[in-house]
């Protein structure tokens, strides 16, 4: 991950929308709160890209992916965090729909639709047949028009979670 994949995004004095890395030095309109969440996202961010195993890796770009969309419903109006990828998807002369990722791994399901621009967001369920860490279902569908950087559910086969085991004993009355 040699680059940032969320930027940050506001519009320069001539109107035209200027992005720059998370860690950059950042507009002071953003406030001291903001500034500094926006920089932890950043550092976040480039652990991920130094992340060897894939299945962490997935996890954590899932919890980037969810802060991201968080700061952006408190940032300041005229202020975005955006995916640094939208430019590349424009410049896709075809576009064929939402990635079908049913029966795949996991980390190729995420890996998949990650490099088509969507966002990710797993769901584990231990209710199916399918074998452990398979995906079993997507929303939106296979092949519907949704446009990146729209979030992509999958269903994920997964174990049961462990009962709870109470660490100490009750007893009841009568």
């Amino acid at each position: 991950m040699p680059e940032s994949y969320w930027r940050f995004c506001y519009l320069g004095p001539d109107g035209e929308e200027v992005c720059h890395e998370l860690f950059a030095e950042l507009e002071s309109g953003l406030g001291e709160v903001l500034t500094g969440q926006v920089k932890e996202l950043g550092g976040l961010q480039e652990v991920v890209g130094r992340v060897t195993d894939s299945a962490l890796q997935v996890r954590l770009v899932e919890v980037v992916d969810a802060e991201a969309a968080r700061l952006n419903g408190v940032l300041p109006e005229g202020f975005v965090l955006r995916r640094s990828d939208a430019a590349t998807f424009a410049k896709k002369e075809e576009f064929f729909g939402v990635p079908g990722v049913v029966g795949m791994t996991h980390v190729d399901a995420f890996n998949t639709l990650r490099a088509q621009g969507y966002g990710v967001k797993t769901v584990w369920e231990w209710t199916s047949s399918a074998e452990e860490n398979t995906v079993t279902d997507q929303s939106p569908a296979a092949g519907s028009f949704n446009l990146p950087p729209t979030v992509v559910n999958i269903w994920v086969r997964t174990l049961p979670p462990e009962p709870d085991i109470p660490d100490r004993t009750t007893f009841l009355t009568e």
